[in-house]
């Protein structure tokens, strides 16, 4: 309790104005005026600095969103040619299926006895690829 009394105590004589010997009011509030606190001007330099730093920030800003459009349209493009790859690997498959029916041992035997071919063993020949 006692701390407390004296807290309040100084705190009353900070806050009560006081008279000095040989100062008037005038100039007392004057000193209290100028005690006051106030904002200091920005020097040459910090200017610069602010400026500088802002042209960073929006440069940074912009090359943040170009990449992130550039990213996107790479990634469409990704999309489109995966797209084809898959229709042409579909259509490639369907072409070997088609090679492989048209190819087939008895389709050509059936072929040939329509044109009145026939086969002979001693002339055929493997070839591997």
């Amino acid at each position: 309790m006692a701390q407390n009394n004296d807290y309040a105590g100084r705190s009353r004589m900070i806050n009560e104005p006081t008279s000095i010997a040989g100062v008037g009011e005038k100039e007392l509030k004057k000193a209290r005026e100028v005690v006051t606190a106030r904002q200091l001007p920005l020097s040459k330099f910090e200017k610069f600095l602010i400026t500088f730093c802002g042209f960073i920030l929006v440069g940074l800003m912009l090359t943040v969103v170009s990449g992130k459009i550039s990213l996107s349209n790479a990634q469409h493009k990704l999309e489109a040619t995966q797209e084809k790859t898959t229709a042409l690997s579909s259509k490639n498959t369907t072409m070997k299926q088609e090679v492989n029916q048209l190819s087939d041992q008895n389709r050509l035997n059936k072929v040939a006895k329509k044109a009145g071919l026939s086969l002979n063993s001693e002339n055929i020949r493997n070839v591997n690829k």
